[in-house]
């Protein structure tokens, strides 16, 4: 990794990446929303929102020809409008309820045009943000841990907590994945011996988290096919793809032995044997009949505060939108939206092909990622933090993959 000098402009970089995951959980939600009478993910967004408008008026985002992405971020409006119109007519929702719902998903096209401008004002250097985020992942991954092994002990951080296998935490998996991606890349691109043993490290922290600290089935599927790709398809002679093949064969084999293992591979042979993915099952079955009444448009964006709405989205059943991915996202902006979904899966797809031509793996990592867990999970629509990290991978996917870009140099922010 990189070494980048410390300044205001640095520290405030991070603390802006840090903001979703409330500094590393360690700010309460509850007496955050108590004391200043304003919840804490509105604070955030807030705060985000106020850095665009900075950016906006101070640069003058004017230069939209030069964004591969700009369509489908701006397409963001449209389908936000139309899935806050549409339960109006449905149920009598007020359009205003349902606005303010999806601000999460309207954030992405603000960070976009934030991280892009940024970029292309020559601000701050897209290898400069990918060393904050990947190095911050260390920080928030590792936290997260330490917690998980002392939480029978001492609670230093605000997560929740359940009980399956152990002790199960339910914290964002953002920064694991951005671990994750980031120490498979690292791992197989670099020949210095430092920087290989920090990324072995990473990789034992994020398989450790996604394994036994969330205990997620579909993550923990996309984990080992992303570790799989890299072994056989980065360029290495057929005697390193052999040995990575044995010895993550080797480690699956080891994993499929324990009682965690054996339970969550039941489960995806057969539902009916864990409660979660069979209420999945039953989301899913519901979503589609829902979806079939107004199939262009879907059903909207159901608000707490409308009874009928909320009823008609499976909540009061235990149905959660968030919990069925791209079902979820269809119910809400119907085939509009999944046709919105799949244009820029293969905007990305082809975007992140040029950056594999200069051997840059990341972003086809992700996409990949994206697929395997966006039929179950998606979580750039409603959490801020993936939101944030989304947005940052399209505007970085674009630096890497069209521009001559020198990669070994050190970055610092001056005066």
């Amino acid at each position: 990794m990189k070494y980048i000098t410390f300044d205001k402009k640095n520290i405030l970089v991070m603390l802006l990446l840090l903001l979703p995951e409330r500094f590393v959980y360690l700010v309460n939600q509850s007496a955050f929303a108590s004391i200043f009478h304003i919840s804490y993910p509105d604070f955030v967004m807030l705060v985000h929102f106020s850095v665009f408008l900075y950016v906006l008026t101070r640069f003058k985002i004017n230069e939209f020809q030069n964004n591969y992405f700009m369509s489908n971020v701006l397409l963001i409006i449209p389908l936000v409008t139309m899935a806050s119109i549409v339960p109006y007519f449905l149920f009598g929702q007020q359009v205003l309820h349902a606005l303010l719902a999806q601000k999460c998903f309207l954030m992405i096209l603000c960070y976009y045009y934030t991280v892009r401008t940024l970029i292309l004002e020559k601000v701050v250097a897209a290898d400069y943000l990918w060393d904050c985020l990947y190095k911050l992942s260390f920080v928030v991954t590792g936290a997260v841990i330490i917690q998980h092994t002392l939480a029978g002990y001492i609670r230093f951080l605000n997560v929740s907590y359940d009980t399956r296998f152990g002790v199960r935490i339910y914290d964002n998996v953002t920064f694991s994945n951005v671990l994750l991606i980031g120490s498979l890349f690292s791992f197989f691109k670099t020949s210095n011996r430092r920087e290989k043993i920090t990324a072995v490290i990473g990789l034992v922290m994020s398989y450790y988290h996604i394994v036994i600290v969330s205990q997620t089935r579909i993550i923990m599927v996309a984990t080992g096919v992303l570790t799989i790709v890299m072994a056989l398809f980065y360029r290495n002679s057929a005697l390193k793809k052999i040995t990575y093949i044995f010895i993550i064969l080797g480690i699956v084999l080891i994993i499929s032995q324990t009682e965690l293992a054996q339970y969550l591979l039941s489960s995806l042979a057969d539902s009916s044997s864990d409660p979660s993915a069979q209420i999945r099952e039953i989301g899913k079955a519901y979503y589609i009949s829902e979806i079939s009444k107004t199939p262009l448009v879907g059903r909207g964006y159901p608000h707490i505060v409308s009874p009928e709405a909320y009823q008609a989205a499976g909540l009061n059943n235990n149905i959660f939108l968030n919990d069925n991915g791209l079902f979820g996202f269809a119910y809400i902006y119907g085939i509009i939206g999944l046709i919105w979904y799949i244009w820029l899966a293969v905007k990305m797809l082809i975007c992140s092909f040029k950056a594999v031509k200069n051997g840059d793996y990341r972003f086809l990592l992700l996409v990949i990622y994206l697929q395997i867990v966006c039929p179950n999970i998606i979580t750039w629509y409603w959490r801020p933090m993936f939101a944030l990290f989304l947005a940052i991978m399209l505007a970085l996917m674009e630096q890497y993959a069209n521009a001559d870009y020198e990669h070994k140099v050190r970055f610092y922010f001056g005066n």
